[in-house]
């Protein structure tokens, strides 16, 4: 009796759900059809502008000095002082505005330029003292060509990875990111934005091949033997802060995606050149020479509804060598040989998994669960993590031999909700609430000790879309 009782308060929920639903459906559609179009006419131009204004609030219990984006893999050990800081912030730096520029179509050409920009970037003299004044940075910049009717489309410029995730074929303005309001997404999620050329051939309305050559960038741990040049303060146009890798091919990703009518699915490759210069370590410096190492990793995901129109599976993985820039997490791609000075790629998994409830037309939840983690080599193992876990004001007691070493793995879970409370002539206004927990372990010592340290975070981010 129970169960049947259970079964029916189920199904008058959700036929009130059906009913509320179809009638927001309608009002958005009249709103829809109601608001003047935001694009303007610059010669045979046609531009579109985009974008949203944000306020975020954050709050971390753990002191990382971070903005809206977290260091995933940064959260401080109990050996830091920070470690018992908890850390609160505002920002809207995280708000963006866009311009697409679309030329005129006609039934063998299809032209269009995209630019993206935000305020998540820091200048020399930026701080948060008093004007708070930080610098605008490119997100996307690039054209998109197509031929509609030989199925061919090339993308010039910085856009997101042909690596990321898609919703839909393989174009551009297509990814499928996470809902969080978490600046560095989500651990587990595969991404870069950064230069590229790509070439996409669509076969038919579910089938799409994609070739994309990527800049490249090697984020080298480990300190490098003597002689060994992997890594280079950056020279002109660079940032002479920050070192850039000694690369010579570009990331090559060859992906293929299906589009069957119940989901959107993907496989992909990653190959990667790792390159630097050193001498042999066993003979003499005259034997100094190139070193190319070739990494892969090859990849996949899925979108799938598991209950049409209320609930969709996301999904994502990569595995192999020498793919920490292209997770949120950022653990690094190599270190060094100690026999010859090259590079070794480090073996990495990634993977990310979301549900998402559309619950109304403007209500949904979200639910990301996600992991990185990497197998140490050569110099990275440790040999002791007993400082890791030992609060600052005991460290004094330990033997100089214990240490700390880096983080190898991250877990991390999200959930939230994202409400659209307003939708109007003047755009729509939504928000919502989000917490994250985050574990990140060290490396295994050769002791057998590790390091674990956690922190939970919560954000609560309004965003204004005033041309959507």
């Amino acid at each position: 009796m129970k169960f049947l009782q259970l079964g029916l308060a189920i199904a008058i929920v959700c036929a009130v759900i059906d009913v509320v639903a179809a009638e927001e459906t309608e009002q958005t559609e009249a709103i829809i059809d109601a608001r003047p179009d935001p694009s303007f006419q610059a010669g045979p131009v046609k531009i579109t502008p985009g974008g949203f204004l944000e306020l975020t609030g954050i709050y971390r219990t753990r002191n990382e000095a971070a903005d809206i984006g977290s260091s995933l893999s940064g959260v401080p050990f109990p050996d830091n002082n920070n470690y018992k800081t908890a850390e609160f912030r505002e920002t809207s730096r995280n708000s963006r505005f866009s311009v697409l520029a679309q030329g005129p179509s006609d039934d063998r050409n299809k032209v269009e330029g995209y630019l993206e920009t935000d305020f998540v970037s820091a200048g020399a003299t930026s701080n948060s003292n008093e004007s708070n004044s930080y610098t605008l940075r490119v997100r996307e910049l690039f054209l998109h060509w197509s031929r509609p009717d030989l199925g061919w489309a090339v993308t010039a410029g910085q856009a997101w990875s042909l690596a990321t995730m898609y919703k839909n074929g393989l174009a551009p303005r297509q990814e499928d990111i996470p809902l969080v309001d978490e600046g560095q997404y989500h651990t587990g999620f595969t991404w870069t934005r950064q230069p590229q050329l790509r070439f996409v051939k669509t076969f038919a309305p579910s089938v799409a091949l994609g070739v994309s050559l990527e800049s490249p960038q090697n984020v080298v741990k480990g300190i490098a033997p003597s002689g060994a040049t992997a890594v280079t303060a950056g020279g002109s146009g660079f940032n002479s802060a920050t070192n850039y890798s000694t690369d010579i091919a570009p990331d090559a990703i060859v992906k293929l995606a299906f589009d069957p009518g119940f989901g959107h699915f993907e496989v992909y490759s990653l190959t990667r050149f790792l390159h630097d210069r050193a001498p042999s370590i066993s003979d003499a410096l005259s034997s100094e020479r190139n070193h190319t190492t070739v990494a892969q990793s090859v990849g996949g995901g899925l979108i799938l509804p598991l209950w049409k129109h209320w609930l969709d599976l996301h999904a994502t993985t990569l595995i192999g060598h020498g793919n920490g820039r292209y997770g949120s997490a950022q653990l690094g791609d190599s270190t060094y040989n100690p026999n010859d000075g090259s590079m070794s790629a480090l073996r990495q998994d990634q993977a990310l998994v979301g549900l998402i409830g559309h619950v109304t037309k403007t209500f949904d939840l979200f639910a990301y669960g996600g992991y990185e983690e990497q197998k140490a080599a050569f110099g990275l193992i440790p040999s002791d993590n007993t400082a890791c876990n030992t609060p600052f004001a005991d460290l004094g007691s330990l033997p100089k031999t214990a240490g700390c070493g880096g983080v190898g793995t991250v877990r991390h879970v999200a959930g939230g909700f994202l409400w659209k409370f307003y939708q109007g002539r003047l755009g729509y206004i939504h928000g919502g609430p989000e917490i994250e927990y985050l574990k990140d372990t060290t490396y295994t010592a050769r002791n057998g000790t590790l390091g674990r340290t956690n922190d939970t975070m919560v954000y609560l981010t309004v965003r204004y879309f005033p041309f959507q």
